[in-house]
């Protein structure tokens, strides 16, 4: 009976090893399909159609690079993940075969230096950056950081709101804030004399169009430089990296369709990339 039983324990050890294996192993993504993981619908970078197509800056950007980075794979999908996912860690996504995989990317707006992000993920170099911008009337005696003190300042928008509370050595000095729901509200409050200074983000505050009327300070309240992830330690960044550059150069195939593509999107060049 001790024999049998210890035979017994054994194969039933056995049994759970190769269970637990199998229940942990993840596929990184399918044999022909790469899976793209998104949180939310964020224009311009990536939102979706009433059929469910990807438009935006990056499906434009990813379907002409696809075919430089895809290697053996065949295809791309994008898969909406929770807030959180972990790529190539949280699987979640099931084929006919009943066969788990997980995403290898993630899109979006997808920003460095939030949470612990920089060390969850390889990324890509910025490919579009967001400054937090400080703009006056023109003619203002007001054109530099120093000149907070003691001004009236209006904000606009969730980010410069952020970075402007953030900057304790300018947001201290000021005498009002005003948080502004639009644009065009804070800019008359400029142009009334109402507020001195208007804080806001550079994609919501185009620079190419209302250059003749404000003046942009020099330096910015902070940077804000969007990514696309890709799974931790995977050679997917520098292979999108490179193919964009190649999108970039003016001597290559049909010279710089990536700029113009960022400025279809942003109303102007906000990308970093040289």
């Amino acid at each position: 009976m001790k024999k049998y039983l210890a035979v017994l324990l054994s194969v039933l050890l056995i049994v759970a090893a190769f269970s637990g294996c199998s229940s942990s192993k993840k596929e990184k993504y399918s044999d022909e399909t790469l899976i793209i993981g998104y949180t939310e619908e964020c224009a311009p970078f990536l939102s979706f159609d009433e059929k469910g197509k990807a438009k935006g800056f990056e499906a434009e950007l990813f379907e002409a690079i696809f075919d430089d980075v895809k290697g053996d794979l065949k295809s791309y999908v994008f898969e909406k993940v929770d807030e959180g996912y972990m790529l190539e860690d949280d699987g979640g996504f099931f084929d006919s075969a009943d066969k788990e995989y997980s995403a290898a990317l993630l899109m979006g707006g997808v920003s460095k230096n939030r949470g612990t992000f920089n060390e969850d993920y390889s990324f890509t170099e910025p490919i579009i950056k967001n400054r937090i911008i400080a703009v006056t009337k023109k003619g203002s005696e007001r054109t530099s950081f120093t000149d907070f003190s003691g001004a009236t300042v209006v904000l606009f928008g969730e980010n410069a709101k952020t970075s402007f509370e953030a900057n304790r050595a300018v947001s201290s000095g000021c005498k009002n804030v005003i948080k502004a729901q639009s644009l065009d509200v804070a800019l008359e409050l400029i142009d009334v004399g109402r507020a001195d200074i208007l804080v806001t983000d550079e994609f919501s505050f185009n620079p190419s169009d209302k250059a003749a009327n404000y003046y942009v300070m020099e330096h910015e309240l902070d940077t804000i430089e969007y990514v696309i992830a890709c799974a931790k330690h995977s050679g997917w960044k520098d292979s999108i990296n490179e193919a964009i550059k190649e999108l970039k150069d003016e001597e290559y195939g049909d010279g710089d369709t990536f700029t113009p593509l960022v400025e279809k999107y942003f109303g102007y060049n906000a990308s970093p990339i040289e």
